[in-house]
């Protein structure tokens, strides 16, 4: 609903924030000026009104908690209810894998086609899609309450032999699950676009994982294969492993025997290390040779998304490792 009289909304701010809200408040119908919407400012969206507390933040390429001005943090001043509002960012870039040049476009049309199509699914974030006063695409989110896959993964301090052979497997599972979701949307003929292990949300209470952000449309619906095996060698390898890391901390890789070479490393990316049974000789050869595919020496690259999972579901039918 919206809250015409300055007063009412002051006061419903008062009451779901616990503080007393500014005398002027900023209400803002258009979107397209996103920078200029700040904490405490109120989007009025197809006849509702959502306070704003902050900017959404995410790490990317090394660089931890940058703001993306254009996603804000907000709570539906009808329900209490916490939402992401993402408007309208204009943003082009190409991603280089082997010799594969992939032309990235974030799309607000194409994520609002999966929130609709995708409706009701469990492993995708919910959410509709509105038009602002000038007519701008804005998608409202119900808000994921969890950790990512990312900071899960980096949180557990116990040794990789014992994540592997304790947690890894029901791990496993759930991340199966999701690549069956990934390829039911590619049946869809839709693609996620942005597979990223800090875009897979572990929903608190629930032993359901589900994927976030997918307004990026890429020019070949295989980017989503190359991404997934990006995540799987995470999900394996607990974590990320550098060349960087194995300098830095050679304690943690006792069993590592100096044998690495540029075939051993990952096609996406040249500076981490895809065959971990080089690290963890423990890890099972079958398991290994799926991650083999995606680095650097790989001759039999995954086709799509099905021939990944058909190799996963016979390796993994109950939970082993």
């Amino acid at each position: 609903m919206i809250f015409e009289h300055p007063r009412a909304l002051r006061r419903r701010i008062g009451e779901v924030t616990k503080r007393e809200a500014p005398s002027k408040l900023n209400i803002f119908e258009d979107t397209s000026e996103f920078m200029s919407i700040d904490a405490g400012d109120v989007l009025r969206l197809a006849g509702n009104d959502y306070l704003v507390m902050g900017h959404a933040r995410e790490g990317r390429f090394g660089i931890d908690e940058q703001p993306k001005f254009w996603v804000k943090s907000s709570i539906d001043l009808t329900t209490g209810a916490r939402k992401i509002v993402k408007m309208v960012f204009r943003e082009m870039f190409n991603s280089r894998i082997g010799a594969t040049v992939f032309r990235c476009t974030r799309s607000a049309e194409k994520e609002s086609a999966i929130l609709r199509k995708m409706r009701g699914h469990p492993n995708f974030m919910c959410g509709q899609s509105v038009r602002d006063a000038v007519g701008n695409l804005v998608r409202i989110i119900d808000y994921i309450s969890g950790p990512s896959l990312y900071t899960y993964l980096r949180g557990q301090k116990m040794s990789h032999e014992a994540y592997y052979h304790q947690k890894f497997p029901q791990i496993m599972q759930l991340v199966i699950e999701c690549v069956e979701a990934i390829a039911y949307l590619h049946k869809q003929g839709l693609h996620h676009g942005d597979i990223r292990a800090d875009h897979l949300i572990i929903k608190n209470k629930t032993d359901t994982y589900v994927w976030i952000d997918f307004d990026y449309e890429v020019s070949n619906l295989n980017y989503d294969s190359f991404c997934l095996g990006n995540v799987l060698q995470q999900v394996v390898g607990k974590g990320r492993h550098s060349l960087y890391d194995i300098r830095l901390r050679p304690s943690d890789y006792p069993d590592f025997n100096n044998t690495l070479t540029s075939s051993d490393m990952s096609l996406m990316f040249r500076h981490r290390v895809t065959n971990l049974r080089k690290l963890y000789p423990y890890i099972s050869g079958a398991l290994n040779e799926i991650l083999m595919r995606f680095s650097v020496g790989a001759t039999d690259p995954y086709k799509n998304v099905d021939c990944l999972l058909e190799d996963l579901r016979l390796l993994f039918p109950s939970g082993r490792c």
